[in-house]
C-alpha cells in the first residue's frame, strides 16, 4: 500500500521519543537540548517575526501609531491568554498521566473550549478598541479596522493547541515546519501590505491574521487524524478544574505588561508607551534565542522528570543551565545594545538603557523562574499560579505609579521588575519544600555576573564596554562548567 503525497514527510517530522520512556538526568537533559534546538529554529525563528517586524513597524508608523500597536499587542497577549483558559498546562499534565486512546477526546475537547473562548474574548477587545471614549483615556485614537481582533483571537488560540498537542507528543521539527510556514508569510504580507501599499497598523494586523489562519489549516491538515470531538462533561471540567487557577495567574502576570503599556500612556503619554514597545521588542531576541525554546522543551518535560528518582538532580542541572545561558545572554545583549537598536530601530537610542536593561533582567528573572520552581507541580494543585502572580500584580500597583513619575519608562520597568523578583522568590521558598534542586555554585555566580552588568546599565555615563569585565568572567565559569561536564560520567540515576 503506498503512502498519499506528504505523508511519508509528515511522519518523519513526527518521529520522536516518548516522553514517558525517558529515565535518568542523561537522558532528560539530552532529549532537553534535542528540543531545545528544535523549537529555536521553529518557534524562535516565529517569536522573532515580531522583531523583525520593528524596523517595518519603526520606519512605517508614527510615534502615536507605535504606542497604539503596543496596546493592541498586549491585548492581544491577553486575550490569547483568557481564551486558553490554562487548558495548554492542564493539557500537557494529563497527556503525562491519561492513557494513550483517551488523549484524542482531550485533544478536541480543548479546541471546543479554546475556540469558544477566543470568539468572546474577541468580540470583547474589537469593542473596546472601536470605542472612541475608551482610547481617549489612554491619549490614543480608536483602532482603524478594529474587527481584526476577532480572527486574531481565534487563530491565535487555536494555533496554541494545536501546537501544545505537537509539545507534549514531542514531535518538534512538525511544529517547527508550521511555524516557519507562518513566519514566512507574516513577513511578506506585513511588506507588502505596509511596506507597497501603505495600509499602516491595520495592514500589519491583517498580515498577521492571515499568517495564523493558514497555520492553523496546515496543522489540522497533518494532525486532524488524531482529533475526536465528543461530548464528555467530566473531562470537561477535569481539564477546566486544573486550567483556569493556571490562566488566571498567566492573565494577573502578563497583566503586568499590559498594565505598563496602557499606563504609562495615561500617566506619562502614547509616545512613552511606544518607547516601552520598541524596547520590549528588542528584548525579544532574548525570548526567542533562549527563554521561548526552553519553556517549550522544558514544559514537555518536566512533568515526567519530576516522576524520576533523581528529580531533584534532573530539575539541579537543567537550573544550573539555564543559570549560565540566561547570564552570559543578557551580558552579550547589554554589550551590543547601539548596534542592536541602531539595526532594528535605526537609531542606537543610548538614553534608554535603563529601560532596556531593566526589561531585559525582567525576562531573565521569568526564565530562571520556571526550573528553579519545577518543583511546585509535584502537588497537582494549580491554586499557586494565581495567588503568585496575584503578589506581583499587588507589589507593581504600589509602585508603578510613583516610579513613573519619577524616571517616567525606566521607573515603570523598575516596578515590573521588582514585583516580579519577589513573586519569583516566594514561589521558590514554597517549590523547594517539594524538590529542592541540586545547584552548583558556578551557575549561580554567572547568572550573579549577568545581574552586575545590567545594574552597571542604570549608572550614568554608562558605556557597553563597561559590560566587557564580567562577559569576560561569564564566558570563563561556562566555559570550565562545559569541559567539567564532559568529564563527569552521570551513572544510571543521574548522579555523578
Amino acid at each position: 500500500m503506498t503512502d498519499r503525497p506528504g505523508e511519508s514527510m509528515i511522519r518523519r517530522l513526527e518521529s520522536a521519543t516518548a516522553p514517558e520512556t525517558l529515565a535518568g538526568a542523561p537522558a532528560f537533559i539530552a532529549a532537553l537540548r534535542r528540543d531545545y534546538l528544535g523549537y529555536l529554529v521553529s518557534l524562535g525563528l516565529l517569536n522573532l517575526g515580531g522583531l523583525l517586524l520593528l524596523p517595518l513597524a519603526t520606519a512605517y508608523l508614527s510615534p502615536a501609531e507605535l504606542g497604539l500597536y503596543g496596546l493592541v499587542e498586549t491585548a492581544h497577549l491577553q486575550g490569547v491568554t483568557f481564551s486558553l483558559l490554562g487548558l495548554k498546562f492542564a493539557y500537557l499534565y494529563y497527556y503525562a498521566h491519561i492513557p494513550a486512546d483517551q488523549r484524542p477526546a482531550m485533544f478536541g475537547t480543548t479546541l471546543l473550549l479554546s475556540g469558544t473562548a477566543s470568539l468572546l474574548a474577541g468580540i470583547v477587545l474589537w469593542a473596546l478598541f472601536d470605542t472612541a471614549a475608551v482610547m481617549q483615556r489612554f491619549d490614543s485614537a480608536p483602532l482603524p479596522q478594529a474587527w481584526l481582533m476577532l480572527p486574531l483571537m481565534l487563530t491565535g488560540a487555536t494555533l496554541t493547541v494545536l501546537l501544545t498537542e505537537l509539545r507534549a507528543a514531542r514531535q518538534v521539527w512538525l511544529s517547527g515546519a508550521i511555524a516557519i510556514l507562518q513566519l514566512a508569510v507574516w513577513l511578506l504580507l506585513s511588506i507588502l501590505l505596509v511596506g507597497h501599499l501603505g495600509t499602516g497598523l491595520p495592514g500589519l494586523l491583517l498580515a498577521q491574521a492571515a499568517a495564523g489562519g493558514l497555520a492553523c489549516i496546515a496543522a489540522f491538515a497533518c494532525i486532524a487524524r488524531r482529533l475526536q470531538f465528543r461530548w464528555q462533561p467530566r473531562l470537561q471540567w477535569q481539564l477546566l478544574r486544573y486550567g483556569t487557577p493556571m490562566m488566571a495567574g498567566l492573565v494577573l502576570r502578563y497583566s503586568l505588561d499590559t498594565l505598563s503599556r496602557f499606563l504609562l500612556a495615561a500617566f506619562v503619554s502614547i509616545e512613552a508607551a511606544g518607547i516601552f514597545m520598541i524596547c520590549m521588542r528588542v528584548t525579544l531576541l532574548f525570548e526567542s534565542l533562549l527563554a521561548l525554546p526552553f519553556f517549550m522543551a522544558w514544559g514537555g518535560l518536566v512533568h515526567h522528570a519530576l516522576r524520576q528518582s533523581a528529580a531533584a538532580v534532573i530539575v539541579g542541572r537543567v537550573t544550573g543551565i539555564i543559570l549560565v545561558s540566561s547570564g552570559l545572554l543578557v551580558l552579550i545583549m547589554l554589550a551590543l545594545q547601539p548596534w542592536l537598536f541602531q539595526l532594528l530601530a535605526h537609531a542606537p537610542m543610548p538614553d534608554v538603557a535603563p529601560l532596556f536593561s531593566l526589561l531585559l533582567l525582567a525576562r531573565a528573572v521569568q526564565l530562571v523562574k520556571s526550573p528553579l520552581t519545577s518543583g511546585i507541580l509535584v502537588t497537582g494543585r494549580t491554586g499557586w499560579s494565581t495567588t503568585n502572580s496575584l503578589l506581583a500584580l499587588v507589589v507593581f500597583c504600589l509602585l508603578c505609579y510613583p516610579a513613573s513619575r519619577l524616571w517616567e519608562a525606566a521607573g515603570m520597568a523598575a516596578a515590573l521588575l521588582v514585583a516580579q523578583s519577589l513573586a519569583t522568590a516566594w514561589l521558590v521558598a514554597e517549590a523547594w519544600r517539594h524538590c529542592r534542586p541540586q545547584l552548583d555554585s558556578s551557575s549561580l555566580l554567572c547568572a550573579a555576573l549577568g545581574g552586575g552588568g545590567a545594574i552597571l546599565a542604570l549608572l550614568p555615563g554608562y558605556n557597553p564596554v563597561m559590560v566587557a569585565l564580567p562577559l569576560a568572567a561569564a564566558l570563563a565559569i561556562a566555559l570550565w562548567m562545559w569541559r567539567h561536564s564532559l568529564r563527569t560520567v552521570p551513572d544510571e540515576n543521574g548522579l555523578s
